[in-house]
């Protein structure tokens, strides 16, 4: 039998086991410091605790964490992986830049363990038999990797170095996220305008698919927003200097702090933009 771990049981994560489990892959994971409510979500996927240094069995670590946490990550299982004779393959799945994933890298190979630049696009799967989200793998031990594709996961090898799938990660993100907060911000500009009528009779004319899109991504947002501030915050150093892209993702990561803020005292925006994707004919 294979053995991954997963670190952390995410939503994303728990899903992924889920799917890995079903194809009888072993998945270890670690459970120090999380809650109860977080410790049930491994329990149903059928992964198995452990402690950090049982982790050093499994053939892969997979590190699924939010993007403030994927260096500490690094840096912790480190020494860990320098110690253990058998050195799992450490694959960084991490919705970072392709800069801070080139740190990663370097701490990680420092350890003589073998390191994967992974990308995660989708959305969780919601059950062992769904496609879910497809992963993208990058550099020289990614098709070490590819064995996946047989236990149940949308598997893409990539024939480029370390960075090029956490590139792809922002980039795809930066487009499908960016297009979602671009509109929010001018729907509620259109709204306190008083625009916001005739807004939505253009939009539906002349941008229906567009429409339908935000009618479902925009709410989907919401409560979101405050984790995607991160996020934005990595887009913002994707070539940075070349081109002024880093004042644009700069200035959404701060919409989305407002976005996440206002729900959270006068939750006016919300109100406007349901408004406005919800008026009929």
């Amino acid at each position: 039998m294979k053995t991954v771990a997963i670190i952390a049981p995410s939503a994303m994560g728990a899903a992924v086991a889920s799917v890995l489990t079903a194809h009888r892959v072993e998945v270890l994971t670690l459970l120090t410091g999380r809650s109860s409510a977080s410790a049930a979500r491994p329990r149903q996927a059928k992964m198995t605790a452990v402690n950090a240094d049982e982790l050093m069995k499994a053939e892969a670590i997979f590190s699924i964490v939010p993007p403030a946490n994927a260096m500490t990550l690094a840096t912790e299982l480190a020494p860990l992986l320098a110690r253990s004779r058998t050195k799992p393959l450490y694959v960084d799945c991490n919705a970072v830049s392709a800069r801070q994933v080139g740190k990663i890298h370097a701490v990680i190979d420092a350890s003589g363990a073998g390191f994967v630049d992974g990308a995660i696009i989708g959305l969780p799967p919601s059950d062992a038999q769904e496609k879910g989200p497809r992963f993208w793998f990058a550099g020289d031990d990614a098709p070490k990797l590819s064995w996946l594709s047989d236990a149940g996961l949308r598997v893409k090898i990539m024939a480029a170095e370390v960075g090029a799938a956490s590139a792809l990660k922002m980039s795809y993100a930066g487009i499908n996220k960016g297009i979602t907060l671009l509109s929010t911000l001018m729907l509620i500009n259109a709204s306190r305008a008083g625009a916001a009528e005739a807004l939505w009779q253009e939009m539906t004319d002349s941008q229906p698919a567009l429409m339908d899109r935000l009618r479902q991504a925009i709410p989907d947002m919401y409560s979101k927003a405050w984790r995607w501030a991160p996020e934005m915050q990595e887009i913002a150093s994707l070539n940075q200097g070349e081109l002024p892209g880093d004042v644009v993702y700069h200035a959404l990561a701060q919409l989305c702090r407002q976005l996440a803020d206002n729900q959270q005292h006068q939750d006016d925006y919300r109100r406007l933009l349901n408004n406005f994707l919800q008026r009929k004919e």
